[in-house]
């Protein structure tokens, strides 16, 4: 099972996202953030994630600040 974390400040679009992904058996979305500092603040806590798919562009931090910070 792929646990993913998805970081999309925009509802309609990381609800799509999700839903195609979670079409995929092996596919797990483990957590959803509005924002790059919320998806950090969930890494930070212990969510077990093999993946962040990131917006590049999102509010206080964008996509790939996130991937620098949790790399």
């Amino acid at each position: 099972m792929l646990n993913v974390l998805l970081a999309e400040d925009h509802n309609i679009v990381r609800n799509g996202i999700k839903m195609l992904l979670e079409m995929d058996n092996t596919i797990n979305v483990v957590g959803e953030a509005m924002d790059g500092l919320q998806a950090l603040e969930m890494v930070k806590k212990g969510i077990e994630v093999d993946i962040v798919l990131a917006d590049i562009n999102m509010p206080e931090i964008d996509g790939i600040a996130l991937i620098s910070k949790v790399k």
